[in-house]
């Protein structure tokens, strides 16, 4: 059996060290900035060329993976991994949560001045606003009760929720109802299909443009991420919904639509920029709107659209054109959900001694 170097601080047996100097042995980070004023004066460049080129992720912990490569060290020809070399200045200072430019847990509502549209907003039950969940509602719905219902409901962990309402109403419908574009002719009550050219028109001159500056709104005044906005849409809402993820430019985290696919007078456009957004398409088997086998045809353009790797489609057996009402149809969508909602650790940031590492 071979003994490990021992830590030049600790005098822990090590796997790592310096990947300057190559010398140096420590068993974490931690002891090579301790002993880093002093080994700086004797630290001079190995002459053996590094394989991997160091890159350090920004993270906040108590600790790191000091045999990771890929991330926080290097690997030299002998396959002993190193450390990051402190030369290539990592920046460490102390988490507090209480100085002014720390990251709020409570964002800034937002104002309705953002938008045309009425929305509903609700701050996190649990304190935390660190994602935003924005409800579309279906064809012929509106945001209450029946959304905000919902979004309370789901007791999403550290979300914001955020209910929005369609910009027009439904001509000759004597109950109050909305609509994300026009689905009904005002002259003869007939539905539109994708050949009439109004449907478009709304979407990209009214529709779009004001979802997008009221996503803006939310990234540039309330102070929320991009990357942890997720959009929730049910039928034209979810249609609405992925319109809006692949074409307002806005570098979403995710979408979940129930029964509503791209629109198909879109197939023919092209996305704005590379799309990382998740997303995932929920249809009922038992869905008299479109087949199981015309789902998965539309559902092929989601995949051109935002990558096969990025986009998830689930058949729910026994479902309709409608929510789902029992735990297979809701069980996709949690998992969904905490796959793609992150999750501050305000315990951890309230703790002494923790640091904030970055390049």
């Amino acid at each position: 059996m071979v003994n490990k170097p021992p830590c030049l601080v600790c005098k822990t047996p090590s796997t790592t060290r310096c990947s300057r100097c190559k010398v140096a042995h420590y068993c974490s980070e931690a002891c090579q900035l301790k002993n880093w004023p002093t080994h700086k004066i004797a630290c001079t460049p190995s002459t053996a060329p590094s394989t991997v080129k160091s890159t350090t992720a920004s993270t906040t912990s108590t600790a790191t993976d000091i045999n990771s490569t890929s991330n926080s060290g290097r690997t030299v020809p002998d396959g002993t991994p190193t450390l990051p070399d402190p030369n290539e200045v990592l920046n460490v200072r102390p988490v507090d949560p209480h100085t002014p430019n720390y990251p709020p847990l409570r964002k800034v509502p937002p104002q309705g001045w953002s938008t045309s549209l009425k929305f509903e907003y609700q701050p996190s039950a649990d304190g935390v606003d660190e994602n935003l969940v924005l409800f579309l509602h279906g064809l012929g719905d509106k945001i209450k009760p029946n959304f905000v219902r919902l979004s309370q409901s789901l007791q999403l962990p550290q979300s914001a929720t955020c209910c929005i309402q369609a910009p027009t109403p439904i001509p000759y419908l004597e109950l109050e109802g909305w609509q994300w574009f026009p689905s009904f002719s005002n002259l003869s009550g007939e539905l539109l299909g994708p050949e009439s050219p109004e449907r478009m028109l709304q979407i990209t001159q009214l529709t779009r443009p004001q979802l997008v500056k009221f996503v803006r709104h939310c990234i540039d005044h309330c102070g929320f991420d991009s990357r942890k906005i997720i959009l929730f849409g049910f039928s034209q809402g979810g249609e609405v919904a992925l319109d809006l993820a692949a074409f307002g430019n806005l570098n979403l985290r995710a979408v979940i639509s129930l029964g509503g696919y791209l629109m198909v007078e879109s197939q023919t456009s092209e996305p704005v920029g590379k799309l990382n957004t998740c997303v995932m398409v929920v249809q009922g088997d038992k869905d008299k709107q479109r087949s199981v086998k015309e789902a998965k045809d539309r559902f092929k353009y989601i995949q051109r659209m935002f990558g096969k790797d990025n986009a998830e489609h689930s058949i729910v057996e026994g479902m309709g054109h409608e929510m789902p009402n029992n735990e297979a149809g809701w069980r996709p969508l949690m998992k969904f959900f905490a796959r793609n909602l992150d999750r501050r650790e305000t315990g951890l940031e309230n703790m002494p001694d923790v640091f904030e590492v970055t390049p």
